[in-house]
């Protein structure tokens, strides 16, 4: 017994001088691979379920024809310049406590937008921030005159995401996960693009 300590513990140095190994002892957790699959249990959705499909609808609405039609039509009335998007809500249309995870993937997928290069994109709730940060400046709330214009003239979005995930639980013990996101046009009121991703668990 005493050899397979030690064993396990050459084992586990040699994991840290190459950096190889997927999980790390720290003495009262580990660390797994971000991108290690977690299927957590049948009828509980994880995070990996909920931005691996954030994720994979990214990648469906970069390649797709409808979206990057109205996209191009969007960008050509701005004279060329990106268009504005920002993240609305991800209902939660389950009977589970989820909306922070909901949240968290909305978070996702704006940092997926800005980094895809088609969009500006706005962040309500920083902006919200922002404008409070100058409001309550030192000079009796009026700190400087120019920040407080700013606030006026930032451009409106063009687009906005919206969503839902659902959970149904299916015969046996399977249990269907469904994350729906769509993207409105705020100058026209119709969807310029939408798609489904669906992951069923046993």
């Amino acid at each position: 017994m005493k050899n397979m300590s030690v064993i396990t513990l050459f084992a586990l140095s040699a994991c840290g001088l190459v950096g190889g190994c997927a999980m790390y002892d720290t003495g009262r957790a580990r660390y797994v691979d971000p991108n290690e699959i977690v299927a957590g249990v049948p009828d509980k959705q994880t995070m990996y379920d909920l931005e691996s499909s954030a994720g994979a609808l990214m990648q469906k609405m970069l390649v797709s024809s409808q979206f990057l039609k109205n996209y191009n039509v969007a960008k050509s009335v701005k004279g060329g310049t990106l268009p504005i998007a920002v993240i609305g809500n991800i209902a939660n249309k389950t009977t589970e406590r989820i909306q922070g995870r909901l949240v968290a993937v909305g978070d996702a997928v704006r940092s997926a937008l800005f980094n895809s290069g088609l969009f500006e994109v706005k962040d309500d709730d920083a902006s919200g921030s922002i404008t409070s940060r100058i409001l309550r400046g030192a000079d009796g709330g009026l700190e400087d005159g120019a920040p407080v214009q700013a606030i006026g003239t930032h451009e409106s979005p063009d687009f906005m995401i919206l969503g839902d995930f659902r959970h149904f639980s299916d015969v046996g013990s399977y249990h269907t996960y469904r994350l729906r996101l769509a993207i409105h046009n705020l100058k026209t009121g119709k969807i310029v693009w939408e798609g489904i991703q669906t992951k069923v668990k046993l």
